[in-house]
């Protein structure tokens, strides 16, 4: 939003006022705005201001936690805390999180004031999956009583999926003229030990998955062929989540995205 002296008498100076609203900007950010008038010389011309969002809350490593690891495996992150607000014996209060069943947490201030070390634990009884959810660190700040910080947890499996989203591409469907052309892609799985596939679901008809053994009982290949239907639109999709079913008590269910498309 801007202020300015509409009129300005000969030979005089007027002022234009610039503010910009913080909730609305993030980082770095930079602004502009363009100046009309009836001078016959200079019609129009621009002014910016530029400058850094400054937030109330400084976390040391910033951006999202990740917490990546094997089944059983004792992962662990740590964030140190300090507030950015002047005058403000800073505290954390405690903290929460929408996603207490996969992470654990704790807090305990440094040997520096105003300073607090979070760590963060992931669960490693999970089983295997990737989510997210958040962390919220609340604090004695009026201005900023309560802040949230980004938590990505993911359970490796021991067994190796590639790809984990299958995709056909671009398949010629049926139409009035010919059928559509059959087209058949693979998923391969590999583990460092024997395993079994003991079987794959489909949600959608026009895929069929067969799977087969290739490599002494640690490597399976997956064969799914693509039945493309009827073409009904333009931009005619089919897609389908496929399971395939170990005996991996870790992995009992591995899931891909499959997914084709019309010419």
């Amino acid at each position: 939003m801007a202020e300015f002296d509409k009129v300005i008498p000969p030979g005089q100076e007027g002022k234009i006022n610039m503010a910009v609203d913080g909730a609305r900007v993030h980082g770095v950010f930079s602004k502009s705005a363009t100046v009309r008038t009836n001078d016959p010389v200079k019609r129009s011309f621009s002014i910016a201001i530029a400058g850094s969002e400054v937030p109330y809350l400084n976390l040391r490593p910033e951006g999202t936690v990740v917490l990546h690891g094997m089944h059983g495996e004792t992962v662990q992150r740590q964030l140190m805390v300090t507030s950015n607000e002047r005058d403000l014996d800073f505290k954390v209060t405690r903290l929460t999180s929408n996603v207490d069943d996969k992470i654990t947490y704790t807090f305990a201030p440094t040997g520096t004031p105003g300073e607090y070390a979070i760590d963060i634990y992931k669960n490693p009884e999970l089983p295997t999956l990737t989510t997210y959810g958040s962390l919220f660190v609340h604090t004695n700040s009026k201005l900023s009583p309560k802040s949230e910080i980004q938590v990505n947890v993911m359970t490796k499996g021991s067994i190796s999926v590639s790809p984990i989203t299958l995709n056909f591409g671009a398949v010629r469907f049926g139409d009035r003229e010919a059928g559509g052309s059959e087209v058949t892609k693979s998923v391969m799985l590999s583990k460092g030990s024997e395993f079994e596939v003991t079987g794959v679901d489909l949600n959608n008809p026009n895929f069929v998955a067969v799977p087969e053994p290739i490599s002494g009982g640690r490597q399976y290949r997956v064969l799914v062929t693509f039945r493309p239907p009827m073409k009904r639109q333009s931009r005619h999709i089919e897609s389908a989540e496929m399971i395939i079913h170990t005996n991996d008590s870790q992995e009992p269910a591995i899931r891909v995205a499959v997914v084709a498309r019309a010419m």
